[in-house]
């Protein structure tokens, strides 16, 4: 199979993203783990999609950057609220200001960017001081065992290009660029994402894959 860039990939997603799998179900709770009360907060989400995290996030601000023309396009067909912007970027050079959040995610974004320093260096550029930084990714073990960042379209299963990034090479470059108190978290396949075994037809899958480690989540202090 040979894999999509990522404008391209997501181009043919977008219709369809908002829709829960397992890999999302379970970085999402990751995630909330991670992540300070945000009422108060103003939160970015670098490499957003259609926003869909950031609608429910409950944040006092929020903005959403991504590259991909087709997601914008798709979260603005939402209803739009007052206090939410989403605007075309890229991870590597966010198009918003230095120190403007208290609250960064990068969340299933950094696998597509093989320079995973050049993006922890952004997120350290617009968090403010004190802000939580957080990325998840798609976890390394799980691509060693052989699976890919997929999705379905008219019947096909397309991979999306996917650059592997180890745990070592996570903290390095967040150390790199000024974000400190590492925290990392991983999910693994159980009963929470059974359901999504079954309903595919692939309840025998679910046992070879129990106990795999699918999402890696890291949070970051950026003190300075």
């Amino acid at each position: 199979m040979s894999a999509l860039g990522a404008i391209e990939a997501y181009r043919l997603w977008a219709p369809a993203y908002s829709a829960e799998t397992a890999i999302s179900l379970l970085e999402d709770r990751l995630v909330a783990r991670l992540t300070p009360p945000l009422s108060r907060l103003r939160l970015l989400d670098a490499g957003c999609g259609t926003g869909r995290r950031l609608r429910a996030a409950g944040a006092a601000s929020a903005v959403g950057v991504d590259i991909s023309p087709a997601m914008i396009e798709a979260g603005a067909a939402e209803i739009p609220l007052p206090h939410m912007h989403m605007m075309l970027g890229d991870i590597r050079a966010l198009p918003v200001p230095d120190r403007a959040f208290d609250v960064v995610w990068c969340r299933l974004a950094i696998g597509h960017v093989a320079d995973c320093g050049s993006v922890y260096a952004e997120l350290a550029r617009v968090a403010d001081r004190g802000a939580t930084v957080i990325v998840s990714d798609f976890h390394p073990d799980a691509y060693r065992a052989g699976h890919r960042r997929t999705f379905r379209h008219d019947e096909a299963i397309v991979e999306i290009e996917h650059h592997v990034h180890d745990v070592a090479t996570h903290l390095a470059a967040a150390r790199e660029a000024g974000l400190e108190e590492p925290v990392v978290r991983e999910a693994t396949v159980g009963p929470a994402v059974r359901s999504f075994y079954d309903e595919a037809g692939k309840s025998d899958l679910y046992q070879d894959h129990l106990g795999l480690p699918v999402v890696l989540a890291l949070g970051f202090r950026r003190s300075r």
